[in-house]
């Protein structure tokens, strides 16, 4: 009877341990899980408006090429540079803050948080369409993923303590015009321009079509960022007319869709 009493306790005792074992496991992992949350959502936090802006940027000039005939300032001597540098800059700038957000937030992926997975779906995206090589004719603006990653690093920046930002216009101009190595980088994107004027002036409206694609996921990734924000208004933003195969929310059709943004891409676009 006392063998069969020690056994018990003995049996209670183990499935106390384990379940103990199993409760502490999981309240480890459960605030672990919190913690992952937590530092992704201040990391967000802390590149949503960069990040942002830098989208509105460049689907502002990519609204531009496709659909202002912004091209037509390549023939202004004065104006020329401006298209190219500073083209070549708004898409280094993206791929600058995406870079500095997924190298601060490497975890991030792999977080529950919808709109975190929301985001990375988008930049995955986006960074998809600069690459794709498989449709003729489409060629402008086309960068190798190896392509967008070393521009990223060339663009960013870090201050003495760390902290991590993309270059200004100035100091990329500089370096765009006086350092060759770096300029390289930057060669397809100033060929694209090329070719866009080629395609127009040979009424070819295929070239543009990776152009139009992006700017409908830059536009869906400026609302997915700036839906939290408090806005003192809100303007309507055009997408550009619909390309084939767009991966975008609201395709297929150009369509008008709410943005807190600062000011209305319908307006004539400068150089």
């Amino acid at each position: 009877m006392i063998d069969v009493v020690s056994i018990v306790i003995a049996v209670v005792s183990l499935i106390g341990s384990l379940v103990a074992a199993g409760f502490t496991g999981w309240i480890s992992f459960y605030i672990d899980q919190v913690k992952r949350r937590t530092e992704a959502k201040a990391l967000i936090h802390k590149y949503r408006d960069p990040l942002m802006l830098a989208a509105y940027d460049l689907q502002s000039r990519l609204w531009g090429l496709v659909q202002m005939n912004l091209l037509r300032y390549i023939e202004d001597e004065d104006k020329k540079d401006l298209v190219y540098v500073y083209t070549a800059f708004l898409v280094g700038q993206y791929l600058s803050w995406t870079y500095i957000l997924r190298r601060q937030a490497q975890f991030l992926r792999f977080s529950t948080d919808k709109t975190n997975k929301q985001l990375n779906q988008i930049l995955d995206t986006i960074t998809n369409e600069f690459s794709l090589d498989r449709h003729q004719g489409e060629d402008p603006f086309m960068l190798w993923r190896g392509q967008q990653m070393a521009i990223g690093e060339l663009m960013t920046m870090e201050e003495e303590k760390g902290q991590l930002y993309c270059m200004g216009f100035a100091a990329f101009s500089q370096k765009y015009h006086n350092d060759l190595e770096f300029h390289k980088w930057f060669q397809p994107i100033e060929k694209g321009i090329v070719l866009l004027v080629d395609a127009g002036a040979r009424g070819d409206a295929v070239a543009n079509h990776r152009l139009r694609r992006l700017q409908h996921l830059l536009i869906d990734l400026v609302l997915l960022l700036d839906q939290e924000r408090v806005a003192l208004g809100q303007n309507k933003q055009l997408k550009v007319d619909a390309a084939h195969e767009c991966r975008c929310y609201s395709c297929p059709g150009a369509v008008v869709v709410e943005a807190h943004v600062v000011s209305q891409a319908s307006k004539l676009p400068e150089p």
